[in-house]
């Protein structure tokens, strides 16, 4: 199969199935099928999931980079953060330095489901990348990095 039918969209011989991000969107789809269900028994959505990781991950974080980290737009996070402080799993508090700002941070009890739900999240990844070695693995992770700096420095237009 010839990069030109991969990657070009005019092309006549363009294939769509098997171009790479119908196929990252693809194995995307498959991974969250099965983990949705799972969080939904824990009153998760995949929203409530990002924001979950991030904020485990990175600790207290002013609402705008927790977003950023979570791949979502401003209004979508703060209305999910404001839903997970309803459920007393987020604390907010004004930024010590900058009132403007709006810091936020994981309750024990949102702790304590974030372990749970990456637990399940580890195994579904263990699953994805059954066969994979670690070598393919680490050179699959540097490729969509590489993408990933490509597409945030360059626009289409």
């Amino acid at each position: 199969m010839t990069i030109r039918r991969l990657m070009d969209h005019t092309d006549p011989d363009f294939d769509l199935f098997a171009s790479p991000f119908y196929l990252i969107a693809h194995a995307d789809f498959k991974y969250h099928e099965d983990l949705d269900k799972v969080m939904a028994k824990h009153g998760v959505d995949r929203t409530f999931y990002r924001l979950l990781t991030v904020l485990k991950q990175e600790g207290p974080a002013n609402i705008k980079v927790v977003c950023k980290h979570a791949l979502l737009k401003r209004s979508t996070g703060g209305r999910a953060i404001e839903r997970m402080k309803e459920k007393g799993w987020v604390q907010t508090t004004l930024n010590a330095t900058d009132s403007r700002v709006t810091d936020v941070e994981l309750t024990p009890a949102a702790l304590k489901i974030t372990s749970e739900l990456q637990e399940v999240a580890s195994r579904q990844l263990r699953r994805a990348m059954d066969g994979l070695s670690s070598a393919e693995i680490r050179q699959f992770d540097s490729s969509l990095r590489r993408i990933v700096g490509n597409l945030s420095r360059l626009q289409i237009e």
